[in-house]
């Protein structure tokens, strides 16, 4: 069974649509890590392996490990190979500088690999999902967003989440199914998303 990675930017519909997928029992997710505190409604070893800053100093436990927004998110090798061998389809939701290095440095990778960039399609849309949030860090958000874009070649499809949730779900289903040949990332518009004045 191939694996799918999935990312994009904050706010881009990664959490909501790998959930949905979740339903299906032929897939499943890898687990990654994290130093930063669960949320309310976050349960350790389902939605995150909650570690405490000191184990990400072990860098040989992980295949890929970033610091998104002061905090460390990382791959545990003995999840993946866990979840490779598991006979399902399985997707791993992760940023994007950890696509990068994944797809640069893991040399145990599948070759039948598929990476999956979920974003509206414009940046007024994902602004104002992250304003609903409340983020104090819109700025920084913005900045980390026009870096999040510039790895968009590293990416075989773009979803475009401004559809509705069902027509985001069928879309990235049916890349899973090998029903979508198509390499959609040549047809996103850098430009045009970037378009409204920040």
């Amino acid at each position: 069974m191939p694996l799918f990675i999935i990312s994009g930017p904050s706010q881009g519909g990664k959490t909501t649509l790998a959930n949905l997928l979740l339903k299906d029992k032929n897939i499943v997710r890898v687990i990654t890590a994290t130093s930063r505190k669960p949320r309310l409604d976050e349960i350790d070893k389902i939605d995150y392996y909650f570690l405490k800053e000191e184990y990400f100093e072990n860098k040989s436990k992980f295949i890929e490990m970033a610091i998104v927004h002061g905090n460390y998110y990382g791959t545990l090798k003995s999840e993946i190979e866990l979840k490779l061998k598991s006979g399902k389809n399985v997707i791993w939701i992760m940023d994007v500088q950890g696509v990068k290095f994944i797809l640069e440095n893991y040399k145990e990778l599948p070759k039948d690999t598929i990476t999956i960039f979920l974003t509206p399609d414009k940046l007024s849309i994902l602004l104002k999902r992250i304003n609903l949030k409340n983020d104090p860090n819109l700025k920084e958000r913005i900045e980390s967003i026009k870096k999040e874009f510039s790895y968009l070649s590293f990416f075989k499809y773009t979803v475009n989440t401004s559809k509705t949730v069902d027509e985001s779900l069928k879309c990235i289903k049916d890349i899973i199914k090998g029903n979508i040949k198509e390499d959609f990332t040549k047809q996103f518009n850098f430009n045009e998303f970037f378009t409204i004045k920040l």
